[in-house]
């Protein structure tokens, strides 16, 4: 029971400790960080993908709110307005007809970066103009109509537009130093929308996205406008898909916020922006008190309404037109951006690949607006983190300890039962908890697990078979390793052929020799037979001392099982034979087999704590029977009738007449087999001798017939049997001579 106990820990211990190698392993091929950068392995590039499938297919994103609205610069705009970018002005009478229409924040995903570039062209006719000496006070009554002037005025009487800048350069997530140039845009007046307050816990860590100069907008228009934000973005360094967006940026040392989040904040009335920065980077982002999940880099995770037009778009030509009703933009928070093909700002997003920048600054904010997020971040990595570990240990130690069956089901089911938690968490609260890693875990996990168990019981079973298979015939032992159920009593009736053998003399010899030479010769006696009838195909059943009981038959079907076994004696006797030849121990020794061939009933025959597998029957007694009879008639292999038979021709046998045996009340006919057709015995002997004994022969021609044959053979005891029967009988027909004997 110790021993036990101790073998079931020892498994166990080797099954957690593979479990944790290959969870480990799957691990590796996870986000890590080494040295400080982080590696993005084949699980953390595919499992944003994965993910997408959950939000995208499995759940139907949510419809917009309907308070945000698209002012498209479409194919249409540009082939009523021509070519843009477009002189200030038309963004003028844009801002204008959006004032009229009722939008209450208006935002421009475009730059003002450039001073209009129709007031450029008109600053460069002035200058020519006074140079040819026009007055300056008619060219200023010529000129006096500026495109930015315009745009600032609308702007200014709109009172609620926002513009965007972009960082120069692009925004960083690492922080380098290098990042930094020498010379620095200063900041103008007012400086870019930054969150009003920041709230710094204990060891708190500025780990989010950073950028040291900015491409500001022009001034005039900065000073017009409500407030700027920035329009920088990064693809997920997956796959290129926009799927996050930074929420804040320090900037200057401002945490500055982003063109959507400037524009919500005023649609909402100017609630407290905040910020709170943590030892792992950024800890939360309010709005008021709305809660905007973002992760440890401050980026908030934008979740698609759908495919691209899914948030209502207008072309700007006919808002400027008037073409659109103003109910449908009164109210409502308009930004303004590029769709038109011809323009680029395309991104790349999980509900398509041409999606207009512009509708994702603008699902952005609708996700504001609702309250509709998806989160991950360092709670949600570390949720997935453990429940790899967790499942991928507990599968692996399953696999490692239970059978394959129950070790597959528990695997379904915790695949799926995982699989069931993610869906919850998503549904529950927009957490998105990876799937890729944990699946990889188990999967690796239970991968290791079998693949031990398959070479180690594959180890195992080929230690039981070479030690079994001094006790079992291969078949039948692989037959129990590969069906272990086997193991059972009981038996079924089976046509068989059984063969006995025993050492004649051997007690004699027993009694001359001491034990352990005694032993020896058994033992080598014992290799060379059981290996001849293995090689035959035979079962050995019983080794009894000198004696050898086998059977061919089952438990694989073989075409012709009588013949095996008759083959098998001819090639115990030779090989008998040449053990004599170079072991002087065995130049004496002589052996007598008896086969029979019949039904028995063949099965594992025992009791509940020890049976074998054998063989019981009528036919195994006679087969016993003959091979004592061998004693009496001074031969070396007798078989019944039947073996005959159905072993065909191509055997050199003659027939030793009825034999009554002990036991039995029938007489049964046996055959003496000396040798096989062309192996060198004289078959004429023999044959004489079945003329003689045939039912032709009859009283006196028996008796010359086999007073011949005994001159040429004297110390053939069969044919002296023989004619000694026939003088008891009075020489009465010769086939009518049954043998009867009283002991084995």
């Amino acid at each position: 029971m110790a021993s036990q106990t101790a073998s079931r820990r020892w498994r166990t211990l080797k099954a957690i400790a593979l479990a944790v190698i290959a969870v480990g392993c799957a691990a590796l091929l996870d986000r890590n960080t080494f040295f400080g950068r982080t590696i993005r392995g084949p699980i953390a590039q595919f499992d944003p993908t994965l993910s997408d499938f959950v939000v995208y297919h499995l759940f139907h994103p949510p419809p917009p709110t309907g308070e945000v609205a698209i002012a498209a610069i479409d194919d249409r705009s540009l082939a009523r307005l021509g070519r843009f970018p477009w002189p200030r002005e038309v963004e003028a009478r844009l801002v204008d007809a959006l004032r009229a229409d009722g939008a209450k924040v208006i935002a421009f995903d475009i730059f003002f970066s450039e001073p209009d570039p129709e007031d450029t062209a008109r600053q460069a006719v002035a200058t020519e103009l006074h140079a040819a000496g026009v007055p300056i006070t008619s060219i200023r009554r010529a000129f006096s109509n500026r495109g930015d002037d315009a745009l600032a005025a609308a702007m200014r009487a709109q009172g609620s537009v926002f513009i965007a800048y972009a960082f120069n350069p692009h925004l960083s997530f690492q922080h380098p130093v290098s990042y930094r140039s020498a010379t620095e845009t200063p900041l103008l007046d007012p400086p870019p929308v930054a969150y009003n307050l920041v709230v710094r816990l204990p060891g708190a860590h500025p780990a989010t996205a950073i950028a040291y100069d900015y491409i500001a907008p022009e001034a005039e228009l900065n000073r017009a406008a409500r407030g700027t934000g920035y329009v920088d973005i990064d693809e997920d360094e997956a796959d290129g898909r926009m799927r996050s967006y930074p929420a804040a940026v320090l900037f200057r040392g401002r945490y500055a916020a982003p063109l959507f989040l400037a524009a919500t904040q005023a649609f909402l009335g100017d609630p407290l922006l905040k910020i709170g920065v943590g030892a792992n980077g950024i800890a939360s982002v309010a709005l008021g008190d709305q809660v905007i999940p973002v992760d440890e880099m401050g980026r908030m995770m934008i979740h698609y309404r759908g495919a691209a037009g899914t948030i209502p778009r207008y072309s700007v030509a006919d808002i400027i037109d008037g073409c659109v009703p103003a109910s449908d933009l009164r109210g409502k928070m308009v930004l303004v951006g590029v769709t038109a093909h011809a323009l680029g700002d395309r991104i790349v997003t999980p509900v398509g690949s041409d999606f207009p920048g512009v509708e994702m600054q603008a699902t952005a904010a609708d996700n504001v607006l609702r309250g509709d997020f998806i989160h991950r971040s360092v709670a949600e990595r570390g949720e997935e983190k453990l429940a790899g570990w967790l499942l991928g240990i507990c599968i692996g130690v399953v696999a490692g300890l239970m059978s394959a069956g129950v070790s597959l089901l528990l695997l379904l089911l915790a695949t799926l039962g995982y699989f069931a938690y993610v869906l919850f968490r998503f549904e529950a609260g927009g957490a998105l908890v990876g799937l890729m890693f944990p699946l990889v875990a188990v999967f690796f996990s239970y991968l290791a697990a079998t693949s031990y168990r398959y070479f180690a019981e594959g180890r195992e079973k080929r230690y039981l078979r070479s030690a079994f298979e001094m006790y079992l015939h291969p078949a039948v032992l692989a037959s129990v390793i590969e069906d272990p159920a086997g193991l059972k009593l009981g038996g079924q009736r089976r046509h068989l052929s059984v063969l006995f053998a025993d050492i004649v003399g051997f007690t004699e010899r027993a009694e001359r020799l001491d034990p352990e030479p005694l032993v020896a010769l058994l033992n080598t006696y014992m290799s060379v037979m059981t290996e001849v009838i293995l090689k035959s195909g035979g079962v050995v059943d019983k080794l009894m001392g000198d004696g050898i009981m086998a059977f061919w038959g089952p438990p694989l079907k073989m075409e012709n099982h009588a013949r095996a076994a008759i083959s098998c004696a001819l090639e115990m006797l030779d090989a008998l034979k040449r053990l004599g030849e170079k072991d002087e121990r065995f130049r004496d020794v002589r052996i007598g087999i008896g086969i029979a061939t019949g039904d028995a009933i063949v099965g594992n025959l025992g009791g509940e704590r020890h049976f074998d597998y054998s063989a019981v029957g009528d036919t195994v007694n006679l087969a016993s029977r003959i091979e004592g009879l061998t004693r009496h008639f001074a031969v070396n292999l007798l078989v019944n009738r039947a073996a005959l038979s159905e072993a065909g021709a191509g055997y050199i046998a003659r027939n030793v007449g009825l034999v009554r045996v002990k036991g039995r009340d029938r007489a049964e006919e046996i055959f003496e087999v000396v040798g096989r057709e062309g192996d060198g015995v004289d078959p004429s002997y023999y044959e004489r001798f079945n003329r003689a004994v045939a039912p032709a022969a009859n009283g006196k021609p028996a008796e010359q017939m086999l007073r011949a044959l005994l001159a040429e053979r004297p110390d053939d005891r069969v044919a002296a049997m023989y004619l000694e029967q026939l003088r008891e009988s009075r020489f009465s027909a010769a086939h009518e001579v049954i043998f009867e004997f009283d002991s084995k």
